[in-house]
């Protein structure tokens, strides 16, 4: 009975090879199917013939093993071709040496990069004289547990390694209060369980010009203005700068279109048009809000790298420097606005990064913003703008920030101590506040597996306190009052 099993699949097989050959266009798995069926009767009679048949010799019964196996992938290529199962040569996994995973075909045409990044932190904040929610003013300590940032995205290129593309979104962290209105009146407030929920960050495309150094960018991203924040949460630690915080918003989203510059060599710049910065999931209306409306804006940055590898400035630290790195940059942003009344905004900045493959990293930066006609904003709006008080109203103001920070990877370890000072003059604050912030923070990295792991941990001092709350970095406000905060934080990034 075996060798009329194999008989029957043999003449089934190559019935099914010839049918396709003869119609020229593929069969559907039906119509495999159907013929398969319709040469069942001859089948029937083959085998009454094998079995009547003397088993005489094994090397036809070795040829015919062969031929079936011939049939069989015959049968099954044919069907896997007009179910659309057909892959081509595509190939996943993980690649060791960007530590990705990916999906990508053997023409490199398409790739997608799927990533998480996890940063579950420890905070402890400490103020002298911090004021209470029943409005006493006493020493407070305050602990607890966050999960700072859960983000998912992917990036890659489409149709040719020219257009590419980058998509992630982050967690809310926690819900929020809606206003109930009946008309022009407010009824109400409701608690919106709105925790975890995405919320887009960046979605941007794109294109290089092939053979050229132009590249066209376009979408949601980070504004070209400061390094710090281009950077972007997976490369420092454990968190921005309070300068990047409060004159940059932290990651500096913008809606924009740019046109790129990069010989990659040793210049490079970006510059474009924006929605106005920080004005990251907006739609094109001008419409009143309660926050900053900004109509519009233009911003560019310019670097010029002295020495090193490009792909060395990608990071604040000298982690796997391969050769010493020297790079110098500056960023503007001009958005104008109108809260109440038409209001603009020019935000620049100055920059310096060195990395060595001993290392050393050191980091300098200066950040300035001029304001014509500083409207304020009102109560609850971002710090990244100056609040409004009677006698900063319509006033031209000018605000600015430094920052020096150095770092140094002990070698043959994967622990990195590092430190960080800063000092920004502020305008516009409410009434008994002070007009600047000094801080100081030290801290140290240990590097696990690269920044894909790492670990750390950070103590930041303000002797004379600050008049706004910094979420970002766990700050709350301690005008004129010490404030100690330790944050310790474990990094997951895939």
């Amino acid at each position: 009975m075996r060798r009329s099993r194999k008989w029957s699949l043999l003449v089934g097989g190559l019935a099914v090879g010839l049918a396709g050959a003869a119609y020229g266009a593929e069969p559907t798995q039906q119509d495999l199917l159907d013929k398969i069926n319709s040469l069942q009767a001859q089948v029937d009679a083959l085998k009454s013939q094998s079995v009547n048949q003397n088993a005489a010799t094994t090397a036809p019964t070795q040829a015919s093993d062969e031929q079936i196996s011939a049939a069989t992938q015959q049968v099954l290529a044919q069907s896997d071709k007009s179910s659309g199962m057909d892959m081509g040569d595509w190939t996943a996994g993980y690649d060791a040496a960007s530590r990705r995973f990916v999906i990508r075909d053997s023409d490199g045409n398409f790739t997608l990069r799927p990533w998480i990044h996890i940063q579950v932190r420890n905070s402890t904040a400490y103020r002298t004289d911090g004021q209470t929610q029943d409005g006493k003013l006493e020493s407070d300590t305050e602990n607890g547990f966050e999960i700072r940032r859960a983000r998912l995205g992917f990036d890659g290129n489409l149709f040719t390694p020219n257009l590419t593309y980058f998509i992630n979104w982050a967690t809310l962290r926690e819900n929020q209060n809606l206003t109930v209105k009946n008309g022009s009146s407010t009824v109400g407030t409701a608690s919106v369980n709105v925790g975890g929920a995405p919320i887009l960050e960046e979605a941007w495309i794109k294109y290089n010009f092939d053979g050229t150094p132009w590249y066209v960018h376009a979408g949601q991203m980070h504004d070209p203005l400061d390094h710090e924040a281009i950077i972007g949460s997976k490369y420092r630690a454990p968190e921005d700068s309070l300068q990047g915080d409060i004159f940059a918003n932290t990651d500096t989203f913008t809606q924009a279109a740019t046109l790129i510059y990069d010989s990659k060599q040793s210049l490079r710049t970006e510059g474009g048009i924006t929605d106005g910065i920080r004005a990251a999931n907006t739609n094109f209306q001008d419409a009143p809000t309660t926050g900053i409306d900004y109509d519009w804006g233009a911003a560019g940055r310019v670097e010029y790298k002295v020495m090193g590898n490009w792909s060395d400035y990608n990071q604040l630290t000298a982690l796997n420097d391969k050769d010493d790195l020297l790079v110098f940059g500056a960023g503007a942003d001009y958005s104008e606005g109108k809260v109440p009344t038409y209001f603009n905004q020019l935000s620049h900045t100055l920059d310096v990064q060195y990395g060595s493959p001993s290392g050393l990293f050191l980091y300098g930066a200066y950040f300035g913003r001029y304001t014509d006609h500083n409207p304020g904003i009102v109560s609850g709006g971002p710090t990244s703008t100056s609040i409004g008080s009677p006698g900063i109203a319509g006033q031209d103001t000018y605000e600015y920030s430094g920052l020096l920070q150095a770092a140094y990877l002990v070698p043959n370890t994967n622990m990195e101590p590092y430190v960080r000072g800063e000092y920004m003059s502020l305008k516009g604050l409410p009434a008994h506040s002070q007009g600047f912030i000094s801080e100081i923070s030290a801290g140290m990295n240990w590097y696990f597996y690269g920044h894909n792991v790492k670990w750390t941990n950070q103590v930041m001092y303000l002797p004379d306190g600050i008049p706004v709350n910094d979420d970002t970095n766990d700050v709350l406000i301690s005008n004129d009052h010490t404030e100690a905060v330790f944050i310790s934080q474990i990094q997951l990034l895939l």
